[in-house]
């Protein structure tokens, strides 16, 4: 069975778990994206064990016994076998396509390409940052703000998997038109910053479905080219 860390989240103070092996998970408490390597870890044989420590650990807030238990692990944790090193042919495959210039889209290529079938790991993310020319700090936010807007979902919180794509992809679609370039014009002429209702209403005034405006939207933020600095307005990227 599988062996799994406790540890605390360093913003809010919480404990919780992640299986051996997993670099990185999102607190549940707070929702930060915490570095397990750097963090004070105690070691159970189980998921069931690390989630009754969880719940002691919490509700005397740490105390001796999280550092009794750390302390018990130490020499556990050091005779593990570190995780499976990724190769170059790993992070190659698939590389064949020219990265695009704009960060946010090699974002959203990567994404794509790593989290839109299955999950993804938040270890495997940061592992091809270097490749797709990203900083780890600047993509750990970003996802959080994928997150907070629904363009992708935490199926275990040490792995992300994008959802709009998914969806998209099983909708019809014969009943929709797709006005990402117009929308693309409608900054030229507008500018870089515009409303979400002025958007639709733009197009429904020339016969272009709410549904059909979003699904664009949403289209142009997960190529990159656009993205919502606050709640009900889009930018250029």
């Amino acid at each position: 069975m599988k062996s799994f860390f406790v540890f605390m989240c360093p913003k809010c103070r919480n404990f919780t778990n992640a299986p051996v092996g997993q670099k990185r998970r999102r607190c549940s408490y707070c929702g930060k994206i915490i570095n397990i390597a750097k963090a004070a870890r105690a070691l159970f044989d189980n998921p069931e064990a690390a989630t009754t420590a969880v719940k002691e650990f919490n509700a005397a807030r740490g105390g001796d016994a999280f550092e009794k238990a750390v302390e018990r692990s130490q020499e556990k944790v050091r005779a593990l076998v570190p995780e499976k090193r990724l190769r170059a042919e790993d992070i190659s495959e698939g590389m064949d396509a020219p990265i695009p210039s704009g960060k946010r889209k090699r974002l959203m290529l990567l994404l794509e390409r790593e989290a839109t079938d299955a999950p993804c790991t938040l270890g495997r993310i940061e592992s091809l940052c270097e490749m797709y020319q990203l900083v780890w700090t600047w993509v750990e936010d970003q996802i959080t703000n994928l997150a907070n807007h629904g363009t992708l979902i935490f199926p275990h919180p040490w792995s992300i998997q994008l959802v709009n794509s998914r969806v998209e992809k099983a909708k019809t679609t014969s009943d929709r038109t797709d006005v990402s370039d117009a929308i693309l014009m409608l900054f030229k002429d507008k500018g870089e910053h515009l409303r979400v209702d002025e958007i639709i209403a733009h197009f429904q005034q020339r016969g272009v479905s709410q549904d059909s405006v979003i699904a664009s939207l949403e289209r142009l933020m997960r190529r990159g080219d656009i993205f919502e600095p606050k709640p009900g307005v889009v930018s250029r990227a």
